[in-house]
């Protein structure tokens, strides 16, 4: 059985997760995670943490729909979305998908990112996927294969100490036997030449990382990029995503764009750069007209 844990990050409902989750799949929610997960259309079957994040209607509702509550204290050793990893396991889970485990908290980010080096999960598969961002631990004497596209790039980051033993297929930059030591950043950024990559390591922990990268638009769709007005901008990616979901439901496209100084890990951070909507000038006026209304 494959569990779904989900975070109280930030996610879009878009393909990467759409074609990603299996209806099979067992879905459990940390705490403010459930209103993630329903907004990619996932119903949790389990909500999991001390519920400081959760709307008391609603749980009320869920509570209507027959979903469990597995509630906690709020002074606890263990977040919510690692109490939510454990029950995963212990109701049999054989891998552990993460989503919504990157947000405006780079503290939550990296704790959450670190929860991969669980011990638990030294035997069962675990992912964690973030936009166009795919993470997995690999420890030592163990392979990882993964498919992608030629010119996705791909990370190999040490954690904790040197990775050694390091070989990889499928890379432009190929390592055969390599030490990475822990600290510099001579991992970062290789790219994928084939559809199938693998990276073997020999000794030590490997945190590795796939970034989707985009096809080169159309001269024509390029063109209309072009024509793309702002109208809202936030620090935050919460708050942009609602915006986001109200012109959507109104059926006004909506693209997402970034200050250069707000990227982290494909999310924004607050304090750094705002998260602007696009739309297209014909819609503009329409967009504005209906963020307004929600403002006051």
């Amino acid at each position: 059985m494959r569990a779904i844990v989900v975070a109280n990050g930030y996610v879009e409902a878009d393909e990467t997760y759409v074609d990603f989750v299996r209806e099979d799949d067992l879905i459990v929610a940390a705490d403010g995670g459930t209103e993630v997960a329903l907004e990619l259309g996932l119903e949790p079957a389990v909500v999991i943490g001390d519920l400081d994040s959760l709307p008391d209607e609603l749980r009320a509702q869920l509570e209507e729909r027959q979903v469990k509550f597995v509630t906690y204290p709020a002074q606890k050793d263990e977040t919510d979305t690692e109490l939510a990893i454990h029950y995963a396991l212990d109701a049999g889970a054989s891998e552990i998908v993460l989503l919504g485990a990157v947000g405006d908290r780079l503290d939550h980010t990296l704790a959450n990112v670190l929860l991969l080096a669980m011990p638990e999960l030294e035997r069962v598969p675990a992912t964690l996927i973030a936009g166009s961002n795919q993470l997995w631990l690999l420890r030592g004497g163990a392979q990882l294969e993964f498919e992608g596209e030629a010119g996705d790039i791909v990370t190999l980051l040490p954690l904790g100490r040197d990775a050694t033993g390091i070989t990889t297929t499928g890379l432009q930059w190929t390592l055969d036997n390599a030490t990475l030591s822990f600290g510099p950043a001579r991992g970062v950024s290789n790219v994928m030449t084939a559809p199938l990559a693998t990276v073997r390591l020999i000794d030590g922990l490997l945190l590795v990382t796939r970034v989707r990268t985009e096809p080169d638009e159309p001269a024509d769709e390029q063109a209309d990029s072009d024509e793309l007005v702002e109208v809202y901008a936030a620090q935050g990616h919460m708050r942009a995503a609602v915006a986001k979901s109200k012109l959507e439901a109104a059926g006004i496209p909506v693209m997402l764009a970034y200050d250069s100084a707000s990227r982290l890990m494909g999310v924004t951070v607050d304090g750094i750069g705002a998260v602007r909507l696009l739309v297209r000038a014909e819609d503009a006026s329409e967009a504005r007209s209906l963020l307004h209304e929600e403002a006051a």
